[in-house]
């Protein structure tokens, strides 16, 4: 699988936790070293007492490992309150170093304070066209539909979308009229006259790097958009018009914590003392690749769901498997689910692609059901999850 995307991540969200650190006054993390930052749990405390807006008791000098892990341990508490879920990540994953793990919990914490934030709504919404991802999107294409964006990674490669989108939130006098006559050759250029001029006229961080651009990943171009989408033009003595002593994202930030801590109090007072609260991950088709740990070897399924079969099956019993299956997946609307792929016939797989599927699944029985790079069944097994409603369970991932 390729990596590339980790240095862009680790850019961007180095970047974005610089942000919030200037916020409560503290010293910014150099180098792109965000996951060595937080190797003590300081620099992930202090980021979180900005964001949540509460006081946390740290070690601001640990020295022992043990007073690293106890630091950690308070920052992903404070993270459980606030209605994050975690998977698969614990004070020594962080402690020692975990990339990817590192930059899916800073993606869970961006996405809630940040994306869901600038969209008002909760990080929880979990609708196929209600994802966080897909409103932003439909914003990007109201605001400059000339350009017929479609996603967050190929369409802004060379740039032009990002001057074209700065140029719209500025407003007359336009700060960067000339987008259109841009040449998609000089990518780089593009994407610093957008950064530069958002900077200036929107007072938009930089949290994203020119140099990145060309290659940029979804979640690194999301987290910069959703700063665009809450930006107001500076007047001229610097001020933003849009607020007095605070800016426009942690307003909407503060109405979100609001609601939050009253969905928090509705639930408790209707809930056993010893009940654990249910809070949702964002939307599969939005999460990074390596939001948990996976076992085994990579298909290319993971956020995804997936049904391998044969065109060229002469097993009766295999065409109406199929088909009851297909079936089924209409009736839930799993073919509507962004995450969901038409059906992947195995017998037009090289072999060692197909034979890297039965070993994963331990079997050769087709159809047979794969969600989240995990093998699920074959046609019985998954019509039996679906009997005892355990199907719907694996589904929502």
């Amino acid at each position: 699988m390729d990596d590339s995307w980790i240095a862009t991540q680790t850019s961007t969200f180095t970047n974005w936790v610089n942000v919030q650190l200037k916020k409560g006054n503290v010293d910014k993390v150099e180098n792109d070293g965000i996951v060595d930052a937080f190797r003590n749990g300081v620099a992930l405390n202090q980021m979180l007492e900005v964001v949540s807006g509460k006081k946390l008791r740290f070690n601001k000098n640990p020295r022992l490992k043990v007073q690293k892990l106890e630091n950690i341990s308070t920052a992903l508490n404070c993270i459980k309150e606030e209605g994050l879920t975690l998977v698969n990540i614990g004070p020594g994953d962080i402690e020692g170093g975990n990339s990817k793990l590192v930059l899916g919990l800073l993606w869970t914490i961006i996405y809630h304070y940040q994306i869901a934030a600038s969209l008002k709504i909760k990080s929880s919404v979990n609708a196929k066209k209600g994802g966080a991802k897909d409103l932003l999107l439909e914003w990007v294409r109201e605001q400059i539909p000339e350009y017929d964006i479609k996603n967050f990674n190929t369409n802004w490669q060379d740039g032009r979308a990002l001057c074209a989108l700065t140029n719209k939130i500025a407003g007359e006098p336009w700060v960067i009229p000339n987008h259109k006559e841009m040449l998609p050759s000089t990518a780089k250029r593009n994407a610093q006259a957008a950064i530069d001029a958002a900077e200036r006229y929107l007072n938009v961080p930089q949290i994203l790097e020119a140099d990145d651009v060309p290659t940029v990943d979804d979640l690194s171009i999301m987290t910069y958009v959703s700063l665009l989408k809450t930006a107001k033009r500076v007047s001229e003595d610097g001020s933003n018009a849009a607020d007095d002593d605070t800016t426009a994202v942690e307003e909407v930030v503060e109405e979100v914590v609001e609601e939050a801590a009253d969905e928090e109090d509705n639930t408790n007072n209707n809930k056993d003392d010893g009940a654990e609260k249910k809070v949702s991950l964002p939307p599969p088709w939005e999460r990074s690749l390596d939001w948990r740990v996976y076992e085994g070897k990579d298909l290319g399924g993971r956020c995804k769901i997936r049904v391998y079969s044969s065109s060229t099956t002469s097993s009766a019993v295999t065409r109406k498997n199929n088909e009851e299956m297909q079936r089924l997946f209409e009736r839930l609307k799993v073919h509507e689910r962004p995450d969901f792929e038409p059906w992947v016939m195995v017998d037009l797989m090289s072999k060692p692609e197909r034979d890297a599927v039965f070993e994963k699944a331990g079997a050769r029985v087709l159809p047979m059901l794969f969600v989240d790079d995990e093998f699920v069944g074959s046609h019985d097994k998954v019509m039996e999850l679906n009997e005892t409603n355990d199907l719907i369970k694996i589904l929502e991932y």
